[in-house]
């Protein structure tokens, strides 16, 4: 039985050898191809290269075609990321810096049409020619409707200064959520 017939049980309640054991392994990627956090994450290639041979070594059902979460502020116009020698990319460039800037943030219609997706395709395309019958390609989604909500209730908790802008944000998302 393939990792990912045994996950495709598991989701189905239906007997299987053994539970499905993912792994989240994401950056180690990059020691184990011999790369710099910033060469790792420049192509999409090194990402899924990564992601196999991690999957090989350790034996686990699935891969990844995670990249940073800090990518996503790329999205939304961050131009600089803060590459660590052990540890996760995160941004360095904030793109709200301002009260004003909230109210100019441009919110992607479709992030395919992104530059950065091509490499994010790129490793998606190769997880699926190399393992994408028999194991489980994992990614993730960073829900528009989450954060801001999520954010706005911690602050809203502790009673900060930024609520103010906790509370354009979640207008901003109100706002695309409804379009």
């Amino acid at each position: 039985m393939t990792p990912l017939k045994i996950f495709e049980a598991a989701l189905n309640g239906t007997p299987a050898p053994r539970i499905p054991i993912f792994c989240n392994l994401f950056d180690q990627g990059a020691r184990e191809l011999g790369m710099t956090q910033r060469e790792y994450y420049a192509k999409g290639e090194h990402v899924a290269t990564g992601q196999l041979k991690l999957r090989e070594r350790y034996g686990y059902d699935n891969v990844w075609s995670l990249f940073y979460v800090g990518r996503e502020a790329e999205l939304f116009g961050c131009r600089e990321i803060l590459y660590a020698e052990n540890g996760t990319p995160n941004v360095a460039d904030f793109v709200i810096q301002t009260y004003d800037d909230i109210a100019k943030l441009e919110v992607p219609n479709d992030i395919t049409d992104h530059p950065l997706w091509a490499e994010t395709a790129q490793c998606l395309k190769i997880l699926g020619r190399e393992v994408g019958e028999t194991h489980p390609i994992c990614a993730y989604v960073t829900a528009s409707t989450t954060l801001p909500a999520v954010s706005y209730t911690h602050l809203r908790a502790h009673e900060t200064v930024l609520d103010l802008v906790c509370r354009l944000l979640l207008e901003k998302k109100k706002k695309y959520s409804r379009e």
